[in-house]
């Protein structure tokens, strides 16, 4: 399975189409997973913070 991207050559409006590689994909899957894996435990983070102090305000 091949995805194909669009880039522009410099000083020309054309535009061109080139294969990504499916490994290249996959990288792409992996880290948009891990960074939503990354908001999750920061957001769990914050409401364990809220529970050890819930006098103090958050400062955001």
């Amino acid at each position: 399975m091949t995805t194909l991207s669009r880039t522009q050559k410099a000083g020309n409006s054309s535009v061109m189409l080139r294969p990504l590689s499916v490994y290249q994909a996959d990288h792409q899957v992996k880290y948009l997973h891990l960074q939503a894996q990354l908001d999750t435990l920061e957001i769990e983070l914050k409401k364990l913070k809220q529970q050890q102090s819930p006098t103090v305000p958050s400062q955001n």
